[in-house]
């Protein structure tokens, strides 16, 4: 995970991407025809609608990815983009489930919406659920593109 490229994203960096891709990819894990949250196509999405947000949310969203990625290492001795799948899925479940510290469940929940986001936001998941994809001949898409009212 730790080589994947930034370019061209508006938020993710070279810090944030590869602990949001692990994240996501547990999220919604990688099955026979579906790549999972964190393809790239599904990190697009969701990097798109995280630049969208003020910049308020997405120091609070930087902050968590780095507290993410920091706290397995006093439980694993590891950071969260070094363990293994079933670890990772231990970490987010300890997170989501966590109720002595309110910001650490509720940044799980910001995190967990993002990832859901970038993978049905994308066009991936279209097939999987017999979805055609959006009718652009639809009036709000002329409206939205500025075309005919």
């Amino acid at each position: 995970m730790g080589d994947q490229r930034t370019d061209g994203y508006r938020f993710f960096d070279a810090t944030t991407l590869p602990v949001f891709a692990a994240a996501a990819a547990c999220i919604v894990p990688e099955e026979p025809g579906s790549p999972g949250g964190g393809d790239p196509r599904c990190l697009g999405v969701a990097d798109a609608m995280i630049a969208e947000r003020p910049a308020a949310d997405q120091r609070l969203l930087r902050a968590f990815l780095r507290a993410v990625q920091l706290l397995p290492v006093l439980r694993y001795g590891r950071p969260f983009t070094k363990l293994s799948p079933t670890q990772r899925s231990a970490v987010l479940r300890f997170l989501e489930q966590n109720r002595l510290v309110p910001r650490l469940r509720a940044g799980f929940f910001g995190l967990k919406n993002f990832a859901l986001l970038g993978y049905y936001g994308s066009d991936l998941p279209f097939a999987e659920l017999g979805y055609p994809g959006p009718r652009t001949d639809a009036p709000y898409y002329r409206l939205r593109a500025g075309g005919a009212r």
